[in-house]
């Protein structure tokens, strides 16, 4: 028997057409602050049905759309005190995992007492005191998890690496689920924020920190995946499929929010910072290779998972790897990689994801996984 704990976000609104939610929940004040990122909310409309959902309501708003793919600490720093400046009473959040990770941020941030950078508070030498501000999180992808985390991944570049803002705080207040958002998706987003997801699944089944509860949600996200990534890959306009890769990407987020995650996001934090590969591709490449090399010290685990879903599953996981045209190296995206193994080494963070892989690693057998990766 295992004690555990768990957290959720307050209150989860899932389905189409769940965006206009917005007009009818319980909302705190009447100014609002925006956050997406540069281009696709907008173009699609989504910013302007929110504004006017808001609009109605009498609540005001501003917008922040500067956030990068890969949002840095330097962008939180921006847009959190804009977000002071104009004296909001809400944040939303509304795009993909980075879009969401800043508006998490600039919630905590933006309550506080004093204006500090938020290296400080990822450094370890702040922390989120106060409660945020009423943070509303709309994914626009489906794979991240943001939606139902305690913590904001962001870019960190002097230290070559990414790092999480952490606080049970910072668990969203209201989550808006509407697969509407998702049609949008090409096909390399929809493969890499897919295949995130499924790595969120799968690592958080291995973690250290899993439970009963936690292995039933990711066995549910990973049989999801496996069924509707193809075919939402494959048509992206298809609303099934959309739906049901939603809300594995939710049920995904559940489980590696409430269980950890592992070596694959340990290494693929720092490989994505050194060598600007995507999150979910890096993630993708190396999820693969971290079974391999973990299921050598505990193959009841890799037992266990194949008897909840199906047989040779690491055989099945780069078939779908191979489905979805992802490459089998990262000297296949970035040949100059090689030459970057020793600043990648030497950035690995072992708190984190790595703490909670089922074999704890060395420097020397990071080395060993990633050298199968290139």
């Amino acid at each position: 028997m295992i004690n555990f704990s768990l957290i959720f976000p307050s209150s989860v609104h899932f389905g189409y057409n769940s965006l206009e939610k917005l007009a009818s929940i319980e909302l705190p004040g009447n100014s609002c602050f925006i956050i997406s990122g540069k281009s696709s909310m907008k173009n699609y409309g989504f910013i302007d049905r929110v504004i006017s959902i808001l609009k109605k309501r009498k609540i005001n708003s501003y917008c922040f759309t500067e956030v990068e793919p890969e949002v840095s600490v330097e962008t939180v720093n921006i847009a959190y005190k804009l977000a002071r400046k104009n004296k909001v009473d809400i944040i939303i959040g509304i795009g993909g995992g980075s879009a969401l990770d800043c508006a998490k941020a600039v919630a905590g941030l933006a309550s506080q007492d004093i204006t500090v950078d938020v290296r400080d508070y990822i450094d370890g030498k702040e922390y989120i005191k106060k409660d945020p501000l009423f943070f509303i999180a709309i994914p626009s992808t489906a794979g991240t998890g943001s939606e139902v985390t305690k913590n904001a991944v962001l870019l960190y570049p002097e230290k070559n690496n990414k790092l999480s803002l952490r606080s049970e705080k910072l668990v969203p207040k209201i989550v808006i689920l509407d697969p509407e958002l998702t049609l949008t998706m090409d096909k390399n987003i929809t493969a890499y924020s897919g295949l995130d997801a499924l790595s969120h699944a799968v690592e958080s089944f291995f973690s250290k920190g899993a439970n009963d509860f936690t292995k039933e949600l990711s066995v549910i996200a990973i049989k999801l995946i496996f069924k509707y990534l193809p075919v939402a890959y494959k048509d992206g306009k298809n609303k099934e499929a959309r739906y049901y890769m939603l809300y594995a990407s939710f049920v995904a987020g559940l489980a590696f929010a409430n269980a950890g995650l592992g070596a694959t996001h340990g290494i693929g934090h720092t490989v994505g910072a050194v060598c600007k590969i995507p999150h979910g591709l890096a993630n993708a490449i190396l999820l693969p290779q971290v079974l391999i090399f973990n299921t050598k010290f505990c193959p009841e685990k890799l037992k266990e998972l194949e008897e909840k879903t199906f047989k040779e599953f690491i055989k099945e996981l780069l078939s779908l790897n191979k489905k979805l045209k992802i490459p089998m190296k990262f000297s296949d995206i970035n040949p100059n990689i090689k030459n970057n193994i020793n600043l990648i080494l030497s950035n690995i963070s072992f708190a984190g994801s790595l703490s909670f892989n089922p074999v704890k690693l060395t420097i020397k057998e990071v080395e060993v996984i990633l050298k199968e990766t290139i």
